[in-house]
């Protein structure tokens, strides 16, 4: 956001002016209120009702609604929790500690209490855990003018009124009917007569991956969730799916990259905190660290004898790390979206990226057969031409096996129920410097040194 609205705001604070303010759209708001002092903060809340505050609240990223609670009064926070969609309010109230959340659910009216704590009870990233409960229900035995009736009635609640869900007299989902055809349909039509009964929906307890894929292969901007006997019990609408796609990929990006926690706060994260998240992978890496070294060290007598063949040894591990990682990223975004569903969608990635290893491997060769010829040829570097052939060949078939590890690593962790995330960047790099490093020297070996 352009900063001079940041200023703006924040002067127009200061006059005490809140019409002005609330000229600005919502997230402006929020972002200037982020970043004032704690007076003109304070302000703000002596002049925004939790109404009107909850409005601009909404708009914020979660570690900011917690920075902003920070300088509120509990009876104004739980207020202003009140106000909120009750799935929004469910992951505030979730990120408190759990003394400070028991504090304020003491302070709310009994109705808000019962329906946090119901969602309380769902897992974490489970479609329960992000579902509203506010939605428009309608009895399938109702008329149109009936169930007019309910939605003038509800709409000022519901977190949407698009679709209209029709269910029996046990709470079974039945059927759908969207506003449009509820506006447009006849006075004394029956509602069963005019629902779609197909209905596409998702159960509590499954993972909100699962829901994020569904709303994709569908094209839906909301989704009913039910409980294992196909009753209603709530609705997951297209901004909470924009939530969790984005916590998802940073979540996925993070476990590439090899971080164990993905929670980051860049305002409260301490040098600790932040070492301690990273470490486990480099302890891991520095393990398989001393496997390269061991395969250094059993051919000390080829580097002693041709040191040559150390220059090399960079740009064969660089290139063969590079190529894997890019295999790795295409191949686990392909099971995140479950583009491997049956054997010959694997066979058919898996001889894809070989192909490619393979094709990059002979172009990459031949390229470097030609620069590695003309530059040992100028230094005047024994065996030039042996070793020209020997750091080519080693290119070629570096290049193809890191490309097919690269593909083939994450689907055999995927195939045991492990999320293919795990199969990081810098453990298949480290695998690939394995491989890399046995072909070029043995390559070197045979072809250079047992021939002197």
């Amino acid at each position: 956001m352009d900063s001079n609205y940041i200023n703006e705001i924040n002067n127009i604070i200061l006059e005490k002016d809140k019409d002005k303010i609330l000229q600005f759209h919502p997230y402006e708001i929020g972002k200037a209120l982020i970043n004032a002092s704690t007076d003109h903060k304070q302000l703000m809340f002596e002049l925004m009702s939790p109404e009107e505050f909850s409005d601009i609240f909404s708009y914020l990223e979660l570690e900011d609604k917690l920075l902003l609670m920070d300088d509120m009064r509990p009876r104004y926070i739980v207020e202003v929790i009140q106000e909120l969609d009750i799935d929004e309010a469910v992951d505030v109230m979730l990120e408190l500690p759990e003394e400070e959340r028991a504090g304020y659910l003491k302070l709310m009216s009994k109705e808000h209490q019962d329906r946090i704590r119901s969602l309380f009870a769902y897992k974490e990233d489970s479609a329960g855990s992000i579902m509203t409960t506010d939605y428009i229900e309608v009895a399938v035995q109702s008329t149109v003018e009936q169930a007019m009736k309910i939605l003038i009635k509800d709409a000022v609640l519901a977190e949407s009124i698009n679709t209209i869900f029709i269910t029996d007299k046990r709470n079974t989902l039945v059927g759908t009917l969207s506003l449009k055809e509820l506006i447009i349909s006849r006075k004394g039509q029956q509602i069963k007569d005019l629902m779609t009964e197909r209905v596409i929906s998702i159960q509590a307890s499954q993972d909100q991956e699962d829901v994020a894929r569904i709303f994709k292969d569908y094209d839906l901007t909301e989704l009913p969730v039910v409980d294992s006997k196909h009753r209603l019990i709530g609705l997951i609408t297209i901004d909470d799916i924009v939530d969790v796609i984005d916590e998802e990929a940073i979540e996925d990006y993070s476990k590439f990259a090899g971080v164990s926690d993905v929670e980051f706060d860049n305002r409260r994260e301490t040098v600790w905190s932040s070492a301690k998240k990273r470490l486990p992978w480099l302890l891991i890496l520095s393990v398989l660290g001393f496997i390269t070294s061991t395969i250094i060290a059993q051919y000390e007598y080829t580097l002693s004898t041709l040191p040559t063949i150390a220059l090399f040894m960079p740009m064969i591990l660089g290139m063969a790390g590079n190529t894997g990682t890019q295999s790795l990223a295409v191949t686990v975004r392909g099971l995140n979206d479950k583009e491997f569903s049956t054997f010959s969608d694997i066979k058919r990635h898996l001889l894809r990226e070989l192909g490619t290893g393979i094709l990059n491997g002979i172009i990459i060769g031949v390229i470097v057969f030609f620069v590695t010829g003309l530059f040992l040829h100028l230094t005047n570097a024994p065996h030039a031409f042996t070793i020209t052939q020997v750091v080519s060949l080693s290119l070629m078939v570096s290049l193809t096996v890191a490309t097919f590890s690269g593909a083939i690593i994450p689907i055999l962790i995927d195939s045991v129920n492990i999320d293919p995330a795990v199969a990081s960047g810098p453990f298949v790099t480290m695998l690939i410097d394995i491989l890399a490093l046995t072909v070029y020297f043995s390559l070197a070996t045979i072809l250079i040194i047992n021939t002197l």
